[in-house]
């Protein structure tokens, strides 16, 4: 009798300590779970950001591009840039 006595406390104590064992582990999941998406969240930040800064190079790079076909035209047409610079000192003279 002493035995079934005994194996009714453990069956009995048991059962709460499995559910604490399992509960413990289903908030460990549910961390696990908010985790993943968390870092999911951040690599799309990551990714809009770099997409973001491409653009702005690129943006960046086409002004540049821009500025230095103006400054090779410019080179180029030394000659009429004189000239306009002759012309306003012949305005300024009348």
């Amino acid at each position: 009798m002493d035995i079934v006595g005994l194996v009714a406390v453990i069956l009995t104590l048991t059962i709460p300590i499995y559910a604490i064992y399992r509960g413990y582990n289903q908030s460990d999941e549910k961390l696990e779970i908010k985790k993943m998406k968390e870092q999911r969240k951040l690599e799309e930040i990551k990714q809009e950001n770099y997409l973001l800064e491409n653009e702005s190079m690129r943006i960046e790079l086409d002004r540049i591009k821009k500025e230095n076909a103006r400054k090779q035209e410019a080179l180029y047409n030394k000659d009429n840039k004189r000239w306009l610079i002759e012309e306003t000192k012949e305005e300024i003279e009348r």
